[in-house]
């Protein structure tokens, strides 16, 4: 059975990589299930075995770059001693890093910027909302932060997820479209370095008691 589940998950990777690429050197509309299931070396069936459809691919895609934040959430409820907010800048300059150092992860992202999520979940009855499940993921690490007495009067574990899930996207957001000399290494991981700094900086100069 474990030998069964590992061959699914390859099956999924290859099928996964497979569509990335043709979407990269094709573009989202011109690329079909057909031609993907070919590249991958399965059948037709097998994809939508594992993806339901093309929108489920990007869904996978996209559902991916939460990962680094959601395992950081895991790790925080099973290890105390872990300092939420530097842990925090850790994983989003690693993930920053990892964006620019490969050119193929900002054509991917244009690829997402310019897919309409909403009507395409609608239709599929896709029920995951991916920027929530991020500011969840997001929450778990500020409510550590906060036990840990890090994060500052009046932020609320909820009010932090949504102001740095805000300006992550929007600094990678930015940084995708490539209209500006902005780049997310330096520029992106300063800022998310000085503002979890801030919050980390407020926290320690105010009362315990206020906190």
């Amino acid at each position: 059975m474990r030998r069964t589940k590992e061959q699914a998950e390859e099956t999924r990777r290859t099928i996964l990589k497979a569509a990335e690429m043709l979407f990269l050197e094709n573009g989202y509309e011109n690329v079909s299930l057909d031609e993907i299931a070919s590249a991958s070396g399965v059948t037709r069936g097998a994809v939508h075995w594992h993806f339901r459809n093309k929108p489920g691919l990007l869904f996978a895609i996209r559902d991916e770059m939460r990962q680094p934040t959601q395992y950081l959430a895991e790790r925080l409820a099973a290890d105390t001693t872990l300092s939420p907010l530097g842990a925090l800048g850790d994983v989003i300059s690693s993930t920053f890093a990892h964006l620019q150092t490969d050119p193929r992860q900002r054509r991917m992202l244009r690829v997402l910027l310019q897919f309409d999520w909403s009507s395409s979940e609608d239709e599929s009855g896709d029920g995951n909302d991916f920027q929530q499940q991020f500011r969840d993921s997001l929450v778990k690490v500020f409510a550590a932060a906060k036990r840990n007495k890090v994060l500052p009067a009046p932020w609320t574990p909820q009010t932090a997820a949504i102001a740095f899930s805000a300006l992550v996207n929007g600094l990678i957001n930015e940084w995708a479209r490539g209209k500006t000399d902005f780049e997310l290494v330096p520029d992106g991981t300063v800022i998310v370095r000085s503002v979890l700094d801030a919050w980390n900086m407020l926290a320690k100069s105010v009362p315990s008691s206020t906190t």
